[in-house]
């Protein structure tokens, strides 16, 4: 990316920043049934399958209408929001509609649910979410302890404002996390730290590998917390153990052709009970390789 990761997961709230705060609420979120036949997807057992509309960013841009329906005609029914133009909620809203798509989740920038928690729920009503993601903590260079304390302290408040929202707070697992603490990992701090009823986890398989953690073992000694899985491979070759949150969008392959272990992933996510499976490519042929991981989905999930 251009960008860094850090300026991009500052900038995709965009999609909920953008409310007018006089604006009346209304609900604009449920999907148009369309009679145009869709491809049909591979669901995982107890789960479904989306797509994380970052993986258009480009597409979005240029024809916002004509990506979200090849999103469509691809299977997908939900995604994630992330990636979109600069647009108020209710506008989303109706070209989710349009296109016969449903949001299920959201990217709000850590700033924003910290300073602005009314605003977040009025537009994630807007545009009817299930999950507000946080997708970045605020840190230096390597994150610390204290980083880690902060977070959790907000994540629990924030998690359980959301839960009287009848809404989910998540945290998208980034790669950065794996440094070393007491606890193995300020990962694994992460988890013991946060409310187990309040706080889910929404753990992006490529940045985990990135990172240096092991998405299997994170799903056997954490899946009751993990409800959200986001499907990507890393390329072969591609550096392991990095900390940044960074890498290049090219590491971004389609699944089955890197090194994560997909198959096992899905095995494992499949026995926690993980509720949604997001493909993400941030490739720059994503639109090409999503389709391909798509049919590589349909063989693997005919095996579990």
């Amino acid at each position: 990316m251009n960008l860094t990761r850090r300026s991009f997961l500052g900038s995709i709230g965009g999609t909920l920043a953008l409310a007018h705060p006089s604006r009346a609420h209304t609900s604009y979120a449920e999907p148009r049934r369309s009679t145009a036949k869709a491809a049909e997807l591979p669901h995982p057992p107890g789960g479904r399958l989306g797509l994380e509309l970052y993986s258009l960013r480009n597409e979005l841009k240029r024809d916002l209408g004509s990506t979200l329906k090849m999103a469509r005609d691809w299977g997908f029914e939900h995604v994630e929001l992330a990636g979109l133009p600069p647009m108020k909620p209710e506008d989303t809203a109706r070209a989710l509609r349009a296109a016969d798509l449903r949001a299920v989740s959201a990217f709000v920038d850590y700033e924003r649910l910290r300073d602005d928690w009314a605003g977040v729920v009025r537009d994630a009503r807007t545009l009817g979410l299930e999950y507000l993601i946080c997708g970045w903590i605020p840190h230096e260079k390597t994150l610390t302890r204290q980083d880690v304390d902060r977070a959790i302290a907000s994540f629990n408040t924030w998690g359980a404002a959301a839960a009287r929202e009848k809404l989910r707070l998540g945290y998208h697992i980034h790669g950065y996390e794996f440094v070393a603490s007491p606890d193995g990992t300020l990962m694994h701090t992460l988890f013991n730290g946060t409310d187990p009823e309040r706080v889910d986890y929404e753990m992006d398989i490529f940045w985990v590998v990135r990172g240096g953690g092991d998405p299997v073992a994170l799903l056997e000694r954490y899946g009751s917390r993990i409800r959200l899985v986001h499907l990507k491979d890393l390329s072969r070759g591609t550096e392991t153990g990095v900390t940044t949150g960074q890498a290049p969008d090219e590491a971004s392959v389609t699944l089955g052709t890197g090194i994560i272990d997909v198959p096992a992933v899905l095995k494992a996510a499949v026995k926690a009970k993980v509720k949604w499976y997001l493909i993400e490519d941030e490739h720059p042929e994503a639109v090409k390789q999503i389709p391909q991981s798509i049919e590589y989905l349909t063989k693997v999930l005919k095996g579990l």
